[in-house]
């Protein structure tokens, strides 16, 4: 008997097969299927691309479950989904349930952080109790994703190229990044061009290099990320949790690819007001977290 995980968001999806032992018998990724930021037409064709791969990697009518955070209510995805394992149940599972799945957490206990395209933060003490803060997209919110990162260094290119602010080699980056002759031609870049949201994330990438380089400026914008994911936190965790109660805080998302530049501010942060609080950053991805729900679903 296999078992499948699917979890997808702005950027990419990712779909895993997990046989009765846990072990990845088969991995596909596409790109984004967040229907806030790619269209219908681009969604489906990431979601037959995975699943396509996945089960032409295995034996599909041994796939007995499916547990994705995708789109269940679209006919379309639906469809594409029950082509691939047509004998497979498919269940839907919380975006944040899959990040507390990677990391080891299987029971709703606990919070995730979501910080990769977006962000946001939701919290369980049992299924009856959750909360939720963020969510709320690039202009409203998301504060400490990949998006705010990338535009908060573009921010301190710019006021650096008036001479508002100090100089960072965040500005070469910025050249190289989006191929750029001349600073000025970012403002086209950014509004005529209409970026690609996952374009402008991926230069949260350039962010945590520089930090490691010794940027300063660099490095202020990471601490600054960690300590409003951290403050998502204690929000959460105020509704849910005692101050001396002991939770997991599961990390998911590229942006604590980042490493101590955000996760020591965000630690700190939750630490100081709940000391047992346990920071968990998981060794595999929500996909396979999803995967493992569907294991323990059946039995394994």
């Amino acid at each position: 008997m296999l078992v499948a995980g699917a979890d997808g968001g702005g950027s990419k999806l990712e779909a895993v097969v997990l046989n009765e032992a846990g072990e990845v018998v088969a991995r596909a990724l596409s790109g984004g299927v967040n229907l806030n930021f790619v269209s219908l037409e681009e969604c489906e064709r990431s979601v037959e691309e995975v699943f396509t791969q996945i089960a032409e990697a295995v034996e599909r009518e041994q796939v007995a479950l499916i547990y994705s955070v995708m789109l269940a209510d679209i006919p379309s995805i639906r469809a594409l989904i029950q082509q691939a394992f047509p004998h497979a149940e498919w269940h839907g599972a919380h975006e944040h349930r899959a990040v507390l799945a990677a990391g080891g957490i299987l029971e709703p206990y606990g919070i995730g952080v979501v910080a990769g395209t977006g962000s946001s933060t939701v919290g369980w003490n049992g299924e009856k109790r959750h909360t939720a803060v963020g969510g709320w997209g690039m202009l409203l919110g998301d504060e400490g994703s990949a998006t705010d990162i990338a535009i908060q260094a573009l921010r301190a290119v710019v006021r650096a190229a008036d001479g508002r602010a100090e100089p960072t080699i965040l500005s070469e980056e910025t050249m190289h990044y989006f191929g750029l002759k001349h600073l000025w031609e970012i403002t086209r870049r950014v509004y005529r061009d209409n970026l690609p949201r996952h374009v402008l994330a991926g230069f949260a990438v350039r962010v945590s290099c520089a930090a490691d380089a010794g940027d300063h400026v660099a490095q202020r914008i990471l601490r600054e990320a960690g300590e409003t994911l951290g403050n998502d936190v204690l929000v959460v965790a105020r509704k849910l949790f005692a101050s001396g109660e002991a939770f997991p805080v599961v990390l998911g998302g590229g942006v604590f690819r980042a490493g101590e530049w955000v996760i020591a501010p965000l630690r700190e942060r939750v630490l100081t007001e709940f000391p047992r609080a346990r920071i968990i950053l998981p060794d595999v991805s929500p996909a396979v977290g999803l995967a493992r729900l569907a294991l323990k679903e059946i039995g394994q």
